[in-house]
């Protein structure tokens, strides 16, 4: 019988529902599941993101697109030769782009930050923020720090406000204290609209 017990505490354990989690920049965002209520960004067009975002996760529809982030050739580093991580999306969505990250394997308790990564010959590299140093043409944006649990795992349904446009790029999970990439998944594509 207490294995039985056992056994059913270990299932519902693997099932804790992911965050929601709206992103405005990488100290700006709103957790949806949060029971504290925050107000909302006072600009419109940031408040129908949000708004859209939160609409469209209670409606909990399938993702169209899904891909894996993998370790990184020797440019990266290796957390663990299972650190794995899995991206589903909608290829299109207004004022951002929506997602769920789940992350597995990597240090507990640990802090990495995701990145969109463009290039210049692509789609988005001139929409996102932030030049890459020593190569000012190619462009990226870190938008979150994600912390890792106890068991090295992350999973969050992620609404990112981005600018309109078509967009061909990478993500990275990076490890905080050293940059280095430690998942990364080439070049994809999305809308936002």
């Amino acid at each position: 019988m207490r294995k039985l017990v056992f056994l059913a505490l270990l299932l519902s354990c693997g099932s804790l529902p992911a965050q929601q989690i709206v992103v405005f920049g990488q100290k700006d965002y709103f957790v949806l599941d949060s029971k504290a209520a925050a107000p909302g960004p006072r600009d419109p067009d940031r408040a129908a993101f949000l708004e859209s975002c939160r609409a469209e996760l209670a409606r909990r529809a399938p993702y169209e697109e899904a891909m894996d982030l993998v370790n990184p050739p020797a440019w990266g580093k290796t957390v663990s030769v299972a650190t794995r991580g899995r991206i589903r999306f909608h290829p299109s969505f207004p004022r951002g782009f929506i997602c769920r990250l789940t992350l597995e394997n990597l240090l507990p308790n640990h802090d990495y930050i995701l990145t969109l990564n463009g290039n210049p010959s692509r789609a988005g590299n001139s929409l996102l923020l932030t030049p890459v140093p020593n190569n000012e043409q190619e462009r990226y944006y870190d938008f979150l720090i994600a912390r890792a649990d106890a068991h090295g795992r992350y999973d969050a349904s992620l609404g990112v406000y981005l600018r309109p446009g078509g967009y061909d790029v990478r993500c990275y999970v990076k490890d905080t204290s050293d940059f280095k990439i430690v998942l990364y998944r080439d070049f994809f594509r999305f809308k936002v609209e």
